[in-house]
């Protein structure tokens, strides 16, 4: 077993089951999983799972597509578990930090999975549905590599990720590198649930909610407070000198976003060329929309639980979105009991069914108000 770069990965773990009403507390990252699998075995039994994949993980409302989906999504929690319980060590043994004033809603909000974990180590792509197990079996592709020859007589270990070709100096850097590639997270905030790359990112989150007393550190440039010296560094790069451009009057913010102005603005250079027609673009971003329009099938699906819509391009993805999920940049639907706001109907009949208690032998059916939120047909379901 890998370590994981934190001082507590040796002591016994804590690891609290927020499967509905279950009280179970796990020691390590084994019973537990084997304790989740448990619960994802009898959830395959009960009559609802023939209609639905809802995710019974206290206040957590994901539906998934079919049951893969939702054993990964469960899988994650279980990771996220671990992760928060590593950031409530972590800010024990630091007294003086601040409590999380973020939204404690969010604290079993976990992103969206719709695949399942795949190593792109070259000649491996072994998958998992468990990111624990995946996140382990990447770092012993790190650990197991060794040095090679690389140009100017010196030896390195590389990475052999698709598409890369960095090369470290030892088996930490390029395990510490390929995180990037994997977007492991090695901590979250046990409040919020927010998770962290590194430790550092973790301290960072707990020290901007100090009081604005205690961020002594002030911007010259703009007079914002700042809790220590890096906070005050990181945010200090956005005040650079500001460069012209020799053929033209435009002034940039910086070096980097004035040699991007003088490529497309002067230069007739197209390095980015389509594999599928004789087209050619000046980045990346553009060859990338334009190979969406090869697509023989839908290659977008809208990731809105109980949603199936798909689309060849993300443009028309972000249309749908704005016009079904949306409105005026509000979620649409809205809870005439709590007020609660949803992106689709399918989430709001759940929310209905689970928190109000409200059923119906037919379809819940819901209209569109005068302040444009679309709410239960109150008098349709009275009648059913």
């Amino acid at each position: 077993v890998m370590t994981t770069g934190n001082k507590f990965k040796n002591s016994e773990l804590i690891l609290l089951c927020e499967w509905e009403e279950c009280l179970f507390v796990g020691k390590c990252m084994e019973e537990f999983c084997d304790h989740i699998a448990e619960h994802l075995k009898a959830y395959e039994q009960h009559p609802l799972c023939l209609e639905q994949y809802q995710c019974w993980w206290r206040n957590c409302e994901f539906l998934a597509t079919d049951s893969r989906e939702l054993v990964t999504h469960v899988n994650f929690h279980s990771y996220h578990t671990k992760l928060k319980f590593l950031g409530s060590q972590l800010k024990a043994s630091h007294q003086d930090w601040p409590a999380c004033s973020q939204n404690s809603h969010t604290q079993n909000q976990i992103p969206r999975i719709s695949e399942m974990f795949v190593c792109h180590w070259e000649n491996c792509n072994v998958t998992y549905n468990n990111p624990e197990w995946f996140y382990r079996h990447v770092a012993i592709h790190a650990y197991s590599t060794e040095k090679e020859n690389i140009p100017n007589n010196k030896k390195a270990v590389c990475c052999h990720w698709k598409d890369c070709s960095r090369t470290f100096k030892g088996k930490y850097k390029l395990w510490d590198h390929l995180r990037t590639h994997t977007q492991e997270r090695v901590v979250a905030c046990p409040s919020c649930g927010v998770m962290f790359s590194n430790n550092t990112k973790f301290f960072d989150h707990a020290r901007r909610q100090v009081s604005e007393d205690q961020q002594v550190f002030i911007c010259q440039n703009c007079g914002k407070h700042f809790a220590n010296e890096r906070l005050l560094r990181d945010h200090a790069r956005g005040h650079v000198t500001h460069a012209t451009c020799p053929f033209c009057d435009v002034v940039c913010t910086s070096v980097s976003s004035l040699k991007v102005h003088i490529r497309f603005r002067h230069c007739e250079e197209r390095p980015f060329h389509c594999d599928f027609c004789e087209s050619s673009f000046k980045n990346a971003y553009d060859l990338h929309k334009h190979v969406e329009t090869h697509n023989d099938s839908d290659a977008y699906s809208c990731d809105v639980e109980g949603c199936v819509f798909t689309s060849r391009t993300s443009q028309i993805l972000r249309q749908h979105y704005k016009k079904a999920h949306t409105n005026n940049g509000k979620l649409k639907y809205k809870c005439h009991i709590c007020q609660k706001c949803f992106s689709w109907c399918y989430t709001l009949t759940l929310h209905l069914r689970k928190v109000h208690k409200l059923s119906s032998h037919s379809r819940f059916r819901y209209k569109e108000d005068d302040d444009g939120y679309m709410r239960l047909n109150v008098a349709v379901f009275n009648t059913v």
